[in-house]
């Protein structure tokens, strides 16, 4: 990293990097027009009014950050008046102790305005608008869309203008030639197609601040140009980096500074490797550049993840884990393709959209140019609670195990659907706003002539999070085995446990947390269990739609908040010895030692759960080892081969922590002198002393295991 990057990065690490918004007035008239168009006319004056700025360290150009004063980009929602207002209401408000409202990740379509410019989608709202002819609502907001156009481009000539004029009179030749090439740049992008490696950078820059979220696939798009350049000898790879890295510099930035989610990791996530579109391993050089110039600067975002497929070499993934053990800002994960992509092939979403899907914000699939929808976070525990209760009467009657889970099952179908309505009521309340900055970016949009917020992307899935489904299988586990298959106690005597929260019934909740069968050690008997909550999960799901069309799947994430605490602190006593009121489990794995068997019979565990697909949605794997594990390289090559086991027995997601439980617990008591370490958490990364205190206890909590 040399000292220009350098300068960069310490700007942005203290907050410096993105200019002041400059504060405008705009003519109350524009009130009278239609959304679209108000929007694009006060979007493109706000952006006219900022200042072009940019410092002697840069060679990319286009930092900008709206004032919420009128809607701007999608993903933080900015000027979204109707979200907020829907926000205040629902956000972190368990809904019925079942939903909550929660945030939703999007990818602007990059590679496609590299590949076309903005004069491409201009083409393509002109061949809409044959579609529309005397349909005003949808011609309205095609003309918003073309009039964003003219507006960012105006942006960019601004850029090009400033650029120039400090050219005249820079004093220096070698800064006067790199302003005039960061001009010429700016006047070829985003307007036209790329033509080369550093203008589709330069393009991807500019463009991330109107959809500032995830930067998709880089190594793929990216890439075509990089070889071009590199085999003409236009570009150096030294250069690429440090183009790549003034790129995640400006990422890191975006996220304002002193705000509470400035030090998380998942403001902007991204994947390398992959698929390509002819079925053939997508890591490239890029990819191993991009992952290099990543290690090299010391920042908290961009995140990525590595997705792993059959045909990822071992070296591959032996490269990504090396970085992941070396990286002290914890911005390293690992997906599956296999799974996640029959997953979407058996739901119908077509090879060609499939194979290119990306990860966002705390490992949330979705596509580019694409939304993951939802934003559902859900109490899967409640549906257990129901029957031991609600139908207290019939389970009293049930003589096996088989008749118990029929009846519970029908409970789980009932609340998978209240679910599913809360979803599509908080969607509807999403849609009273009208994007057209991102929807300009979103693959559908144009085509469909509707906004990003009421349905208009063509790449989309739809997904919520459960809370508490390891608790949920782990209580199945035993109400099988104490009550029906071993008879070590009656219905009706576990029931009153749990009334009394087990008070007065502690032999046998000593007898459950000791001798019972519990996920994570990849036994026919909890495994059996597992698999069958998924498949009913995905009895309900298959052939299902929400509300904009998008197929059904579920995940398990809990995302930055403590829904799993909120939910928890609302649910009774259940049979998998858990007392009321304590936090459910979040992800995929298990915690407090019931997984006695070890790292092995853990992930193979996690790697069957889910026979059906149903849970290819925000899943995550949190894998806790020892320190030890990954400094001593004997037991690393173990762990290397062991996450590839992982993932060919069908494993979805995998994140570790090598921090010790002892360092943790020191860190709570003594935070001051633990500022540094950062965690690895719900698909995300965090400085470990800024997180809340549930969360907190959630990573102490899971197992350490050696390998």
């Amino acid at each position: 990293m040399n000292e220009r990057i350098a300068n960069l990065v310490k700007a942005a690490r203290n907050g410096e990097i993105f200019p002041e918004c400059r504060k405008i007035e705009y003519d109350d008239f524009d009130l009278k027009l239609a959304d679209p168009l108000r929007i694009a006319k006060r979007l493109s004056e706000y952006m006219e009014a900022q200042p072009c700025y940019f410092t002697e360290d840069n060679e990319l150009l286009g930092m900008i950050h709206f004032d919420g004063s009128v809607e701007a980009e999608l993903f933080p929602r900015t000027g979204h008046s109707f979200f907020k207002e829907t926000m205040h209401r629902f956000y972190c408000s368990a809904e019925e102790n079942l939903c909550s409202f929660e945030w939703q990740h999007s990818n602007a379509d990059f590679g496609k305005v590299i590949r076309l410019g903005l004069e491409g989608f201009r083409r393509e709202i002109i061949e809409a608008r044959g579609k529309y002819l005397g349909d005003l609502q949808h011609l309205t907001f095609l003309a918003g869309l073309e009039a964003m156009i003219s507006g960012i481009i105006r942006r960019a000539q601004q850029y090009a203008v400033e650029c120039r004029k400090q050219a005249f009179s820079c004093k220096n030749p070698a800064r006067k030639a790199t302003l005039l090439r960061m001009a010429a740049n700016c006047a070829q992008v985003p307007e036209h197609p790329a033509r080369n490696f550093e203008e589709a950078v330069q393009c991807l820059y500019f463009c991330f601040c109107f959809q500032p979220d995830s930067i998709g696939r880089p190594d793929q798009y990216l890439y075509p140009l990089y070889q071009q350049d590199i085999a003409n000898g236009t570009l150096t790879k030294e250069h690429a980096r440090e183009l790549l890295q003034e790129l995640f510099v400006m990422i890191h930035g975006w996220t304002h500074f002193g705000t509470s989610n400035a030090d998380k990791g998942a403001e902007s996530h991204f994947a390398i490797g992959g698929y390509t579109i002819d079925h053939r391993c997508a890591w490239n050089e890029l990819s191993e550049l991009i992952l290099d110039a990543l290690m090299e600067v010391d920042l908290i975002r961009p995140q990525v993840s590595l997705r792993w497929n059959k045909l990822t070499p071992k070296a591959v993934l032996r490269k990504v884990l090396d970085c992941e053990r070396k990286d002290k800002n914890k911005r390293i994960a690992l997906v599956n393709d296999e799974p996640r992509i029959n997953a979407m092939l058996k739901n119908g979403v077509p090879w060609e959209t499939a194979y290119d899907y990306i990860m966002v914000g705390c490992n949330e699939p979705a596509f580019q140019g694409g939304i993951s929808l939802g934003g559902n976070t859900s109490n899967i525990v409640r549906s257990l609670v129901n029957t031991l209760n609600k139908r207290r009467e019939e389970v009293l009657e049930c003589q096996d195990f088989d008749a118990f889970y029929a009846i519970y099952e029908e409970e789980l179908h009932h609340d998978l659907e209240t679910i599913l309505n809360y979803s599509n009521r908080f969607n509807m309340l999403r849609s009273r706003d009208c994007n057209i900055l991102s929807s300009l970016f979103m693959e559908g949009c144009i085509e469909r002539a509707t906004s990003i917020t009421q349905g208009g992307a063509v790449r989309a899935k739809w997904c919520a999070n459960f809370m508490g489904s390891t608790n949920l299988i782990d209580s199945l586990c035993i109400i099988r085995q104490f009550v029906y298959e071993e008879k070590r106690c009656t219905m009706a005597e576990l029931l009153s446990a749990l009334d009394a929260d087990w008070e007065g019934h502690e032999p046998l909740r000593t007898a459950i947390l000791k001798q019972g069968h519990f996920f994570g050690n990849n036994d026919d008997f909890s495994n059996s269990i597992a698999r069958r909550f998924y498949t009913s999960v995905y009895r309900f799901a298959k052939g299902r739609t929400d509300i904009f069309g998008h197929y059904l799947c579920f995940g398990n994430l809990t995302g930055y908040r403590t829904h799993f605490s909120q939910f928890g602190a609302m649910t009774q006593a259940t049979p998998d010895g858990r007392v009321a009121g304590s936090a459910l489990l979040f992800g995929s794995g298990q915690s407090n030692g019931k997984d006695r068997d070890g790292i092995t019979s853990l992930l193979l565990s996690v790697a069957h759960m889910d026979p059906t697909g149903v849970m290819c949605g925000n899943s995550i794997m949190n894998l806790s080892v020892d320190e030890s594990t990954v400094q001593n390289e004997e037991s690393f090559e173990k762990m290397v081969a062991l996450v590839e086991i992982y993932f060919k027995e069908g494993g979805l997601h995998l994140q570790l922590n090598h921090v010790s439980a002892e360092e943790l617990i020191a860190a709570k008591k003594e935070p001051d002198k633990y500022k540094s370490v950062r965690v690895r958490v719900s698909g995300f990364s965090a400085t470990f002393v800024r997180l809340e205190e549930s969360i907190q206890d959630n990573v102490i909590a899971r197992t350490v295991n050696p390998v």
